[in-house]
Formats: structure tokens, C-alpha cells, sequence
């Protein structure tokens, strides 16, 4: 009802722009009434999905955080509304989810079962309990979440191309959307993420620096997941207790580590950026790991190809560089030289952290912030025809998840270690 109420209103909103276009006749009178039309489409979006939950909702939030300097700014502040935590479920309807998916018999088999959510994101919520003799974490998805995928994303899709048009760009978001809908699809699919878990037990079970729950599969289903409870503490919550910088540096490298193991050993990757999926265990320090829904496999190939393009970048020869990635297709060859130039400035300034002579690298280095959040608005606004690349869109979504953790930690490491490993091609300097 509310979908439908939404794009009711959405609807009316560009047939009475269409109608005031055809007895308009000043060219900027139409290009301010057009913009004036998705901003209160915009609007009109945040405020039903703000209430929705699920695919909508998290679409949402990756187009206001990481396509933000695609759109006008106008309709990024209304989308940003979408960052804030989901409010929790109502206790009756996630129960009802657990009666149809496990049947009564198990549902009565767990004890202590809290009603109150120990923690709540925009495709279901976890409660507590304890399940032949252990506490066990229970993630109850959402009614209705995974069949609400497409229409959402329709949706979404539609207001996020036509406000692209505003600024004059012809960038087809077709891909993005297509690769979003591929993992909010397997987030909705608890059974995938219930393996998943098992593989990062099994990829990671000799490594005593990480813990991951183990799934219970007698009350396992495609929308409910039990696992082990793991006690420890939120990153904020540690950051309370002042670790000293050496635990800090600690748990800054197990993040470092943990990535490089993913992406360049395993081809295994859990995309999702928030540090909020770590928790800390102490004495000694161990990274409690949790959320698997958004893990992506990427091949030997792939992997391959893009240690060649670290490899072309780290020549600093700006004409290879261009010429490498407009090949692999992360920049559209139809951009103007100044887009390519900008992108050459957007690679270049993300090698700083691995240069030589910055090492120890202090990722809380708001200089380096600031130069490269002015080079990245200013390289996404020159183009004309490059979406967000599909290819590595939630891969670097990881990586700058855990940047914005190592920032957040306040540390100094020295990662000129990581870039020999994972490269093994000298940065020239």
C-alpha cells in the first residue's frame, strides 16, 4: 500500500510538471520547474522509504553515500534522511515469520527468548536467546522484504535516472542497479548467508585473531538464521575504554589483514562497509566477525586483472594509466580529456597511503581527506556517460569501509607491507 501510495504521488508530481512544460515557453523557467519536480519527488521518496524497510530503504542509503556526487545536492540531503538505524519491528509480526518458517514445535524449543531486538538494520532484526543449553543470536528477516526487492529498486531507479538528467549527463544506471538487486537479493537469502558463515568458519578456523558464529541448522530457514551468540564490544564501544595506541594499532591491522586475506587469497569478499558488522573481543584482542549476506566471489581472473591495474598505476605514467582503465571499462572512453585527467588525479592521490615516504600512513590525516574528497566530486561531476563501476562498486565499498574504520581508530601503520604482498611492483616515485 505504501509503494503504491508512493509512486501515486511521485506520478502526479510529473504529470503536473508536464502539463506546466506544455504552456511554458522560457527555457529556464522549464530547466527550474523540471529541478523543483525531483526535488519534491525526492522528498516524497525519503519520507515512504524512511517508513519501508529493505531493499528500498538500503538502496537508498548507498545512492545518498556513495553516488552523492552524481545527483543534485538538493536530493542527496532529502535521500540522506535514509541513513539513520531502522526502528525495530513490532515483536507479534517477526513472530509470526518464526511460526511459519520453523513451526511451532521448534519455536517452543527456544528459551528466554527476548521480545525486545538486541539489534535492528533494513532487512531484519536479531533477538536473544538460548537453545539446548547455549545463547544463541536469532536473525528474523522482515515479511515481505525479499519478494519487495524489484518493485523498489524500480522505483528508485526511475527518480535516480530522471534526476541524472538534470545535470545534463546521459549515464545509464541500468548496470548499478542490476549488481544492487544481485546482493540485496542474496542479503534476503539467509540459507546463502548460513553457508556463507560456514565458509568464513572454515577459511578462517586455524586463525585464533577471528571469531564467527556457528549457524544452529535444525532452526535455520531462508528467513531466520540461529547462530552462537558471540559476546564483545561495538568499535565505539571499546573506543570508550581509551585503548592504548598499540591495541588500537592491533585491531587496525587485523582489518588490514582480514581484507587482504578476501580479496587477494580467497577471492571471498563480505562487502558490506559498516564497521558495525565488527565486534571486539578482549584478552586477548580478536575480531568477532558477523553479517555475511553481502559476501561476493570474485575470480582469479578478475583478481589477476586488477593487481595489473595496481600495477599500471603504481608506473605513475598517466598515459598508460588512462589507457588501462578506459580499457577495463571503469571509465567510458566518450569522457572529455578533463574527465580522464581528473580520474588520472582521483587514482594517483588514492596511491598516497602506500608511498614509501609516508609511512607510517596516519589514516586520521584530514589534509589527505580533504584533498581527496575535492578530487572525487570534482572528477564525478566532469562526467557525461561513467556510472559507478559495477566491476569493483561493492568491492571498494569494503575497502573504504575499512579506511573509515583504521580513521576512526586514529592509527599510524605502516602499509607499505600490503602493497608488496598484494602487488609486488614498486611505486615510482
Amino acid at each position: 500500500m505504501k509503494l503504491l501510495q508512493l509512486a501515486t504521488q511521485v506520478g502526479s508530481k510529473e504529470l503536473g510538471q508536464t502539463l506546466k512544460e506544455q504552456f511554458s515557453k522560457g527555457v529556464d523557467e522549464l530547466s527550474s520547474g523540471r529541478l523543483k519536480t525531483r526535488i519534491e519527488q525526492a522528498r516524497i521518496i525519503a519520507e515512504h522509504l524512511s517508513q519501508l524497510k529493505g531493499a528500498a530503504m538500503k538502496a537508498g542509503q548507498l545512492l545518498s553515500l556513495d553516488a552523492s556526487d552524481y545527483f543534485p545536492p538538493e536530493a542527496i540531503e532529502i535521500l540522506s534522511k535514509l541513513q539513520g538505524q531502522a526502528d525495530p519491528m513490532k515483536w507479534e509480526q517477526l513472530r509470526v515469520v518464526l511460526e511459519e518458517d520453523l513451526g511451532a514445535d521448534k519455536l517452543a524449543q527456544f528459551e528466554n527468548l527476548s521480545e525486545t531486538a538486541a539489534a535492528s538494520a533494513s532487512i531484519g532484526q536479531v533477538h536473544r536467546a538460548r537453545l539446548n543449553g547455549r545463547d544463541v543470536a536469532i536473525k528474523i528477516q522482515y515479511p515481505g522484504i525479499a519478494d519487495s526487492i524489484d518493485s523498489d529498486l524500480s522505483i528508485l531507479k526511475t527518480v535516480a535516472q530522471s534526476m541524472l538528467t538534470l545535470t545534463g549527463r546521459r549515464i545509464d544506471l541500468k548496470e548499478l542497479f542490476d549488481e544492487l538487486s544481485i546482493v540485496l537479493k542474496q542479503e534476503a537469502d539467509y540459507e546463502l548467508e548460513r553457508e556463507n558463515m560456514k565458509e568464513f568458519r572454515r577459511l578462517l578456523e586455524h586463525d585464533p585473531d577471528f571469531v564467527v558464529p556457528e549457524p544452529i541448522d535444525s532452526h535455520c530457514s531462508k528467513r531466520v538464521l540461529t547462530m552462537t551468540w558471540q559476546e564483545g564490544l561495538s568499535v565505539n564501544e571499546w573506543l570508550k575504554k581509551n585503548p592504548s595506541r598499540s591495541e588500537r594499532e592491533r585491531v587496525g591491522t587485523l582489518a588490514l589483514n582480514l581484507y587482504s586475506k578476501e580479496f587477494f587469497e580467497w577471492g571471498f569478499v563480505q562487502t558490506d562497509p559498516n564497521y558495525g558488522n565488527f565486534l571486539i573481543q578482549e584478552d586477548p584482542l580478536k575480531l568477532v566477525l558477523l553479517d555475511f549476506g553481502a559476501a561476493l566471489r570474485y575470480t582469479r581472473e578478475f583478481r589477476e586483472d586488477y593487481v595489473e591495474l595496481l600495477k599500471s598505476l603504481a608506473t605513475l605514467d598517466r598515459q598508460k594509466i588512462i589507457r588501462r582503465f578506459t580499457e577495463s571499462g571503469l571509465i567510458d572512453p566518450r569522457e572529455s580529456d578533463e574527465a580522464k585527467e581528473l580520474f588520472c588525479d582521483l587514482l594517483v592521490n588514492s596511491l598516497e597511503p602506500f608511498q614509501p615516504s609516508k609511512q607510517p600512513f596516519r589514516f586520521r590525516d584530514d589534509d589527505y581527506a580533504r584533498r581527496s574528497r575535492e578530487i572525487g566530486q570534482r572528477f564525478t561531476q566532469s562526467l557525461k556517460y561513467s556510472p559507478p563501476p559495477r566491476k569493483i562498486l561493492f568491492l571498494h565499498r569494503k575497502l573504504g569501509g575499512v579506511f573509515t574504520l583504521l580513521k576512526k581508530l586514529d592509527v599510524q601503520i605502516n602499509v607499505l607491507p600490503y602493497w608488496d604482498r598484494m602487488v609486488g611492483s614498486t611505486i615510482h616515485s
